[in-house]
Formats: structure tokens, sequence, C-alpha cells
């Protein structure tokens, strides 16, 4: 990195949001709480505290029906701190968003996919009109044509949120991959964006991926996701522990690691050893079809544990419903898949 032009590497941790998916969302207040205050303690400056959602158990679950319930996190918040939430724009009409204040995140990401982005466009419009920042999460990138990319880059320029992310949803994407996108979409977005990644690890690549995207040349601020321990469905993500190493070498950063891994045996080993996450060959057979790592799990709670069967399964997986679960299409592939085999 020392020879390239390179402007601020930051990392926003999503252990809350993103590793609720291993034991939905179910934390107890008191863990939150460890978790934020250990991740400001150890330099982190964005800290996502969990997702809007149905279901949740207020002051047990990070996952929030409504922004009252985000409130008692943000009572400790501090002035150089994001606090963020995620929204997906397929369910952005359930919640009614607040005004930005002291009582509220101060960043909200939305995640949408393909069909999604003209809506997503029109709810950041009116989330930085109520003061929020803004961060834009193109689910699943690489299905995006360039011609798409560069239309959908265009729309979000018109906007201007303060960030918009490529996202390797599948977790399909090699070094390659990832510095031939981030230089298509630097080529195009706004330089007043910042622009950020989340990688996900079914392929055991998140951590060399995120590396390879700080080492794009370029002045503007990148921003990395992570999590503690690489907390996340499936094959999980990039730890933050592992972040920090890279950057606390070369680019800068001075967070102290020990505070995570303190806060990782205190109050996210005990999940761990509940609920398993980390790489398996089921979730390396959904990144290499192209396909939400979601069908493993659904079809592993179907008790389809034979390799060769979900091999035979996924194929069966309609392409038009292979970027998110659709419980009908996987349903109906175990469905024709057994019926064949009984034949």
């Amino acid at each position: 990195m020392a020879n390239q032009v390179c402007g601020p590497r930051m990392l926003l941790d999503c252990t809350l949001r993103d590793g609720g998916y291993v034991n939905n969302w179910e934390f107890e207040e008191d863990t939150v709480r460890k978790v934020v205050r250990a991740l400001y303690e150890a330099g982190v400056r964005y800290i996502e505290l969990g997702i809007l959602g149905q279901g949740g158990k207020p002051g047990r679950s990070t996952k929030f029906s409504d922004f009252v319930q985000i409130e008692p996190y943000l009572e400790a918040r501090h002035p150089d701190c994001r606090y963020a939430v995620m929204l997906n724009q397929a369910e952005a009409e359930r919640y009614k968003i607040p005004v930005r204040s002291e009582k509220t995140p101060d960043l909200i990401r939305i995640a949408f996919f393909k069909p999604e982005y003209t809506a997503a466009m029109r709810k950041a419009e009116e989330l930085k009109e109520k003061g929020y920042l803004v961060w834009l999460q193109a689910m699943a990138t690489f299905l995006y044509s360039r011609e798409e990319m560069e239309r959908l880059l265009d729309a979000v320029n018109r906007v201007r949120p303060d960030g918009f992310y490529m996202v390797d949803s599948f977790s399909t994407m090699y070094g390659e991959d990832v510095r031939q996108m981030a230089d298509q979409i630097l080529a195009r977005l706004s330089p007043d964006i910042q622009f950020g990644f989340h990688a996900h690890n079914n392929i055991q690549l998140a951590y060399a991926n995120v590396i390879e995207f700080f080492s794009v040349s370029t002045d503007r601020a990148l921003i990395a996701d992570g999590s503690i321990y690489g907390m996340g469905r499936g094959a999980g993500n990039v730890p933050t522990e592992l972040m920090m190493e890279y950057l606390n070498k070369f680019a800068g950063g001075k967070y102290d690691i020990m505070k995570v891994l303190r806060v990782f045996q205190q109050e996210i080993r005990p999940i761990f050893r509940q609920y398993y996450w980390g790489y398996s060959p089921e979730y390396y057979l959904t990144a290499s079809k192209g396909t939400n790592s979601a069908y493993s799990w659904y079809l592993g709670n179907r008790e389809i544990r034979d390799l060769t069967d979900l091999d035979e399964i996924l194929d069966r997986i309609p392409p038009e419903v292979r970027y998110t679960l659709s419980r009908e299409a996987a349903d109906e592939a175990v469905r024709s898949y057994c019926e064949e085999k009984r034949l």
C-alpha cells in the first residue's frame, strides 16, 4: 500500500446485526452494552447496533421493531462514534422512522437487491431529509451487468448518500473480482461518497478479499465490515480482530485488539459454543452455484444432510430466486428430487 494513493481505511463492526443471523438476534441487553463499549474502547468508530425487523424481544434482541427499542443502547453514546442500524428495502415501509436525534442511530444502512434499487433511492432521500447518514448496500452486487452498474451509480450520485457498498452476498468473489468491481465503481462514484465492502467467508476468502479491497489505489475513505470472531450466518464474515491487525500494520491503525478478544471470550465465545458458524462444505456448495447461503441453512433444517443430495437439490433452484431464499422453491426442489430418486 505504501506506493499507492491511499485515503483512510476503516472498519464497521456488524456483530450485533450480521451476527444475529446465528442466534436470531437474541443478545441480552448487558451483552450488547459490553460489546458496544469494547468496540469503542478498541477504536472502532462505526458500530452497527442491529437490524429493523419483527419478532425481537425488547431488551433481549438486536432485532428492533421500532426506534424506541434502540434507545437504551445509545444512552452512553460518544460524539465521535457513528451508531448504525440496517433496514432491508423489502420491509422498509413497515417502520416509522423518526427525525434523527440523540435518541436515534446516526446512520441507516439500506440493503437492497437489484429489482429494489429505485425504491431504495427514494427511501435514501427520505432518510436524508430526516437528518440521517445513509449508506446504500447493493446486495449481490455481482448480479449487475456493467451497464446496470453504471445506471445504478448514476442514481446513487444523484441521491448523494454518505456511503455506497458493494456486497459479496453469496461469497463468489476472488481477489481479481474485488479489484475489478472496485475499480469500476470508483471510476464513476462521486468522490464525496464513501465506498465500502461487505464480504462473506463461504470459500475462505473474506479476509483476503478485504485486504485486496483496502489495497485499491484511491484517496477516498474505504470502509469494510467485520464482526467479532467472524460471527455471521453460515460461514460468517471477516473477523474484526483480524481486520484490526491488518489496519494496525499497514494503514496507520491504532486499534486495541485485546479489548475485542476479551469481549469475545466473555460474551461471544459462549454463543459460538451453542451455535456454530464457520466454513463448511454446505456453504461452499451454495457459493459455487451463485446461490444465497440461506438455502443451505433452510435445507439443513429440512434434514438434507447428504452433500450429494444437497448438490442435486441446489441445482434445481430456479435462477430467478437464487438471490434470496424462496422456501416454496426449495420445497419444490426437494419434492422433485426425492420423487425422481424413488423412480
